[in-house]
């Protein structure tokens, strides 16, 4: 980092925080740990007021939020309170930049249910990306999602009552986790439920697929990057189907059949968009879905 020779170290001032916060977005940390070292409770304020997309160092501040959520939930309060937390959520709601909006969003969640996070990489670094608001073209991909697939309603088969017959359950055990499953509309459907249950898609009725795919769709785009489950994958899966197996085509084809024209052509942008990707997903996979069948719903631009 900085020479000491060259240039005094910069510690967490005023002075020096505003100085460091105008250089440009290449300019080395003054300290290797500097955004822990200035992610307390004294400089919170400061360093939501620093997150403005006019500030070249706005995203070292963005990540020094995450780092100070993340202290409130290890130190039980302690470094800084839960309710200076929720003021300082309340505050960037008003904020324009939508990486400090995403923020609010995931620090919501993460205070609600902290034990379903992997808290060993809560506190993300600015060399993650995973922190940063969905791309532009995701966010399209799941309002072209949400409003192709709105109204559907739910077959024979609900998404616990799956989850048992994926973990090769009795009908009796798949009828009692089916009085998990009451919520109104696939919208309601919390995003752990698909997290965890991935295997559950190659259980499910037409109806009920049709009914379940959009909830595992955007919970995938949305968390394919950052989630250990296999879930997106599996989401991926089961828009394709082997040639070769007479069957396996005849079952999928039933399902297939019965998205709508716009419910299809939301299916492919989203396995346009997970084609792009190899390393965190099957891209190869989607890729060859989009061959076999779901290419002819794309819109080319």
């Amino acid at each position: 980092m900085t020479d000491p020779e060259d240039e005094h170290y910069m510690d967490s001032n005023l002075e020096s925080i505003l100085a460091w916060s105008r250089k440009a977005t290449d300019t080395e940390w003054p300290d290797e740990d500097w955004n822990w070292e200035l992610a307390s409770a004294e400089e919170a304020d400061l360093i939501l007021s620093l997150t403005s997309e006019d500030c070249p160092q706005c995203d070292f501040f963005v990540d020094c939020l995450y780092i100070l959520v993340g202290s409130c939930v290890d130190t039980d309060g302690a470094s800084i309170s839960r309710a200076k937390t929720d003021d300082l959520l309340l505050e960037g709601e008003k904020s324009s930049n939508k990486n400090v909006l995403h923020w609010v969003d995931r620090s919501r969640a993460f205070l609600k249910n902290p034990e379903q996070y992997d808290r060993g990489t809560w506190g993300w670094t600015l060399d993650d990306e995973i922190w940063r608001f969905p791309d532009e073209e995701r966010v399209a991909i799941i309002e072209e999602i949400v409003d192709a697939f709105h109204g559907v309603t739910c077959g024979e088969i609900t998404l616990h009552e799956a989850d048992v017959y994926d973990d090769d359950g009795s009908d009796e055990d798949a009828e009692k986790a089916r009085s998990l499953d009451t919520e109104n509309q696939w919208e309601d459907i919390p995003g752990e439920w698909i997290e965890n249950c991935g295997g559950a898609l190659s259980f499910y009725d037409p109806q009920s697929w049709r009914y379940y795919i959009p909830a595992y769709m955007i919970w995938a785009l949305k968390y394919f990057q950052t989630s250990d489950s296999i879930t997106a994958d599996w989401t991926i899966y089961t828009f394709n189907y082997e040639e070769n197996d007479p069957e396996s085509k005849k079952f999928n084809m039933e399902r297939f059949h019965l998205l709508d024209q716009k419910q299809s052509a939301a299916v492919c942008l989203f396995l346009r968009y997970m084609s792009q990707d190899n390393l965190r997903v099957d891209g190869r996979v989607a890729a060859e879905a989009i061959q076999k069948y779901w290419g002819q719903f794309c819109v080319v631009k």
